[in-house]
């Protein structure tokens, strides 16, 4: 299992941009059930608000893109107490927000490793363990 952010997501429907050939193994190894994906319940508001907020796209395509990385069935983990609470300990810590705080927390929890294209994020955690770059 790992956990990835909507950064590698939004590379599966933008994949022209860079690094996404390397996205790619991570959406093929989820769908043939080699590598399932996890990801944190703010996942889908992240790939919403960049899908209607900062491309191009019409409102039809954009819910056509959000549809098709919501139907790949990923593993949601939801938030408790004691994750936000590590979160906001983590966010402080490296300087980052609670959203990606909280891919952190759940690899952490899961004991995976947490994908990112989010380069600024790897920089602010290059020295995680669970850190991986795509």
């Amino acid at each position: 299992m790992i956990v990835l952010d909507a950064s590698v997501a939004l590379k599966w429907i933008f994949g022209e941009e860079e690094g996404g050939e390397k996205a790619g193994p991570y959406k093929e190894g989820h769908v043939t059930g080699k590598e399932p994906i996890a990801v944190h319940s703010l996942f889908f508001y992240e790939i919403a608000n960049v899908l209607a907020t900062k491309t191009r796209l019409n409102s039809k395509d954009a819910a056509e893109a959000f549809s098709l990385i919501w139907n790949f069935d990923l593993e949601v983990f939801g938030l408790g107490l004691d994750e936000f609470l590590e979160g906001i300990t983590l966010s402080r810590q490296y300087g980052i927000t609670l959203y990606d705080a909280a891919y952190v927390v759940l690899a952490r929890k899961l004991g995976c490793p947490f994908v990112t294209s989010d380069r600024n994020l790897y920089r602010k955690l290059k020295d995680l363990k669970e850190l991986r770059i795509v």
